[in-house]
């Protein structure tokens, strides 16, 4: 087999296990995009089509990733069992198929993924709506807990060599700026203890802002005060010192 035909080969064998869609969709789009059809490349074996033998890798391929998106978000799997939870991702990797090398990215999407797949125009009680709400919000912060941990800290940046003085954000030089660990949520639902009682193992009732971070190597939950939290949004976004209005007291009170 000339390296041309085998590069064709493993091209025409990526498409049919990595596109979206069933099998049957895979296959289409492979002889699409790359003139190979399956019959004309996998024999029948041990009375197995080619495709009942392709079936096998595609499968297999969803499962692993299935696996991932089960570690990412052990919370929610918890909240809406493992069936339902097993449904939905199995669809979110299907229809939204990773692009890139990197596990880390498979679950980037998935609370999109299930605020967009609600029910929509329906007319439903409050504690329906709340029910349903509930699933894309525990994505969400399990998502944020995912990129606080991998985003770089500060436990390694060298100290300041001067204590920066209170009068000293006032002036024109210095730029006050969050940690790249910070993400800031605005929630539908006191998520945090939840979190914590399902880390724990246990089995919470469902349910402000919320404030996620890591400091010293500890991930923290909170729930930030109104003006701490609009102050901390200014800091992701790199706030200049000028921008600062302060009234009654000087710092951020309740």
């Amino acid at each position: 087999m000339s390296e041309q035909s085998l590069s064709l080969l493993q091209h025409w064998m990526k498409t049919v296990v990595t596109e979206r869609g069933g099998l049957g969709e895979k296959l289409d789009a492979a002889a699409r995009q790359h003139g190979l059809r399956a019959e004309d490349l996998v024999a029948e074996r041990r009375g197995l089509s080619a495709r009942e033998r392709l079936a096998v890798y595609t499968g297999g391929y969803v499962l692993r990733l299935l696996e991932c998106m089960r570690a990412d978000f052990p919370a929610l799997r918890g909240f809406v069992g493992d069936s339902v939870f097993d449904a939905f991702a199995k669809a979110y990797v299907i229809t939204m198929p990773p692009v890139s090398h990197s596990l880390y990215d498979l679950g980037a999407n998935f609370p999109r993924f299930l605020q967009e797949t609600k029910p929509k125009n329906w007319t439903l009680d409050a504690g329906i709506t709340a029910m349903l709400n509930l699933p894309p919000e525990l994505a969400r912060i399990e998502r944020a807990r995912a990129e606080v941990l991998r985003a770089r800290g500060t436990e390694d940046d060298p100290p300041t060599a001067e204590p920066l003085s209170p009068f000293a954000v006032f002036g024109e030089g210095p730029t006050l700026q969050a940690t790249p660990c910070l993400r800031l949520l605005e929630m539908k639902f006191p998520l945090v203890d939840f979190l914590r009682s399902s880390d724990r193992g246990e089995r919470p009732e469902p349910p402000a802002p919320r404030r996620l971070a890591r400091r010293g190597g500890t991930l923290e939950l909170s729930p930030p005060r109104g003006r701490d939290f609009a102050l901390a949004v200014r800091f992701s976004e790199g706030l200049r010192p000028p921008h600062l209005k302060l009234r009654g007291r000087a710092g951020c009170g309740a």
